[in-house]
């Protein structure tokens, strides 16, 4: 019987190609439209958030007060990481993050420009980037080490096991030690590098960054397990007061330390009023609305037309109740044409993901980058 219904109901289809055409063809479009859209939903909420201690990593920006007027900023002085390691005791770990740039490297004759950063020797173990060489331990311990990518370290010396322990000349300036060599950084990160250099070399190279009362790097903190997050952000809002020896009765400036989840810094990385208010987030909740409208058009137009080609079939219909077909047996009919409908446009629209997905992928490292 159910044989009989798509024989049916596929005959039927080939009867009315133009209406056929129309009906996958628009619900195909709308699949594929809202899958891409979802696509792209899901890929931006997973950006920063693989690593294995999310919950405890996070970013300290400041609240900016300035003659009763309130401003946000990520700038933080470049010694600050270690300074709320040691004076919080519920920070486990802590790390500065200084400026991307475009070095030269070069080993012998061979000299490449690479793009990469400076960070501190508790980078390693606070995020979950795979080691191929080395430890977290020592991977960026010394003013000398440098940590190098797989893609690094293969251009160079050929295998991640050739690079570790050698000298690499970094600028025609100074020689680092690879003390670790580190997987490839995924699609799905933020802040991509090929290699980070200690953030004592960071310090050196920018001596401003010794100062309190400068700002520029990013600092990062990762909570113990037994930590409060809330008590530590409000404990640590008064911390620049010591060194700057505010009265905030008196003084119209000053500013407050407070802690964003790592993971939510880069959807929500729009400072209004002091605080994480917006950022990308508002294009991703934008386009799940356009992805599910879509999708409720499509269905609809689906459904409009369906309805509209089943009136001309009245004819059909009164003739096979008069030969003895059942209420069940005709309702098994339609439905099983709106399923082989559907099977097929389902399969186009996969089809058609297929196809688009390299644009895509090169469409989301372009915005992440």
């Amino acid at each position: 019987m159910i044989k009989n219904y798509f024989k049916v109901a596929w005959r039927n289809l080939l009867r009315n190609k133009a209406h056929s055409f129309i009906n996958i063809a628009g619900l195909s479009v709308g699949l594929a439209c809202s899958l891409m859209i979802l696509l792209w939903v899901q890929n931006e909420r997973s950006i920063d958030a693989f690593h294995k201690n999310s919950d405890q990593l996070f970013r300290v920006y400041g609240k900016i007060y300035s003659n009763h007027k309130l401003s946000g900023t990520y700038d933080t002085p470049g010694v600050l990481s270690d300074e709320i390691k040691r004076r919080f005791p519920e920070v486990e770990y802590a790390t500065g993050m200084g400026f991307g740039e475009t070095s030269v490297f070069r080993v012998g004759d061979k000299s490449i420009k690479i793009y990469g950063n400076s960070a501190g020797a508790d980078y390693f173990k606070m995020f979950s980037y795979p080691l191929l060489q080395g430890t977290p331990q020592t991977a960026l311990n010394s003013p000398h080490s440098i940590a190098i990518s797989r893609k690094m370290a293969e251009q160079f010396f050929g295998s991640p096991e050739n690079a570790i322990g050698k000298n690499i000349l970094y600028q025609n300036t100074k020689n680092f030690t690879i003390t670790a060599v580190f997987e490839n950084l995924p699609k799905n990160v933020s802040e991509s590098f090929d290699f980070l250099t200690n953030w004592e070399a960071f310090l050196t190279n920018n001596s401003w960054a010794r100062d309190m009362g400068n700002i520029g790097p990013a600092t990062y903190i990762m909570l113990r397990k037994d930590a409060n997050a809330a008590s530590v952000d409000k404990r640590m809002r008064s911390f620049y007061d010591l060194y700057y020896h505010t009265n905030r009765k008196t003084n119209s400036y000053y500013i407050d330390l407070a802690l964003q989840p790592y993971a939510e810094t880069y959807l929500n990385n729009n400072l209004e009023q002091g605080k994480p208010d917006g950022g990308r987030i508002e294009y991703v909740r934008i386009f799940s609305i356009i992805a599910v409208f879509i999708l409720l058009i499509a269905c609809i137009n689906f459904m409009n037309l369906t309805t509209a080609r089943s009136v001309k079939r009245a004819r059909e219909i009164g003739v096979r109740k008069v030969v003895g077909a059942l209420r069940s047996s005709l309702i098994g009919q339609f439905i099983s044409e709106s399923l082989l409908i559907t099977t097929l446009a389902v399969t186009v629209s996969l089809v058609l993901l297929v196809a688009l997905l390299p644009v895509f992928n090169q469409v989301t490292q372009k915005q992440i980058e």
